[in-house]
């Protein structure tokens, strides 16, 4: 679990440049956690302060996990908006086994995990192949594979679908799924698509730097109309209608 106790973050001491304003909720693993809102409410502030590359100015991000050393070290991975920007092999391989070379460790090792990673998304025969010749959605399952042969205990995906056709989104969620149903790894993703409610187990929805809905999809969905900055998908306004 990942514990938000009344997080706040500015980029500088001005008070009115607070990003985030005494966030306060949790992020549970066995589901997808979807964080929603419109652009500039401070979703991929707050991803940042979840992988460690920010620092609260207030309050506190606590990593905690059942029957585990409560001191034990949580890392966490982030999967940017554009893969391009996160991709730093020139091969396949090479890109998968850069995070792990840069850990030191063994090289056998490496190979293992580079080749683990590789064949959740059948690139296991494809080490050699140029990274210019993927599609925009192989890139992305790329970057996912990456950043999973580190091991981390999370990974937050920012904006993932908004570059992915149709085809791609299907398999992206296809892989997201498989990682909630077999692994222990926490899924965190940042969104402000309607269309990728559908898939968060719970939702929580920032507006202006504050949560303001904070719960399951099941209780999102009947709501009578959606938090302020989105807007409900079209599988819920279809429903509705079907209901009246």
């Amino acid at each position: 679990m990942i514990l938000f106790d009344r997080v706040s973050f500015c980029y500088n001491e001005k008070e009115t440049s607070f990003i985030l304003k005494g966030v306060s909720f949790s992020l549970q693993k066995g589901i997808i956690n979807g964080l929603i809102g419109k652009n500039g409410c401070g979703k991929s502030t707050l991803a940042r302060l979840i992988v460690g590359l920010l620092k609260p100015t207030e309050g506190e991000i606590q990593f905690k996990e059942e029957n585990e050393d409560p001191n034990a070290y949580y890392f966490s991975g982030m999967i940017f908006q554009n893969p391009d920007n996160q991709i730093v092999g020139t091969t396949i391989g090479d890109d998968i086994a850069f995070g792990l070379e840069n850990l030191n460790l063994p090289t056998e090792n490496i190979e293992q995990l580079v080749v683990k990673a590789a064949s959740l998304f059948g690139f296991e025969k494809m080490l050699d192949m140029p990274v210019s010749k993927l599609s925009g959605g192989q890139k992305q399952m790329l970057c996912i594979a990456s950043v999973l042969a580190l091991e981390p205990s999370w990974i937050v995906f920012d904006e993932p679908t908004s570059h992915l056709d149709p085809w791609a989104r299907i398999e992206f969620w296809n892989i997201i799924n498989y990682l909630v149903d077999n692994s222990n790894i926490g899924i965190i993703v940042i969104s402000q698509l309607p269309e990728d409610i559908i898939h968060f187990g719970h939702i929580s929805v920032l507006n202006e730097g504050c949560i303001i809905f904070n719960d399951s999809y099941d209780v999102f969905a009947s709501l009578n109309q959606p938090p302020e900055g989105i807007d409900f998908p079209e599988n819920i306004k279809l429903q509705r209608l079907l209901n009246n």
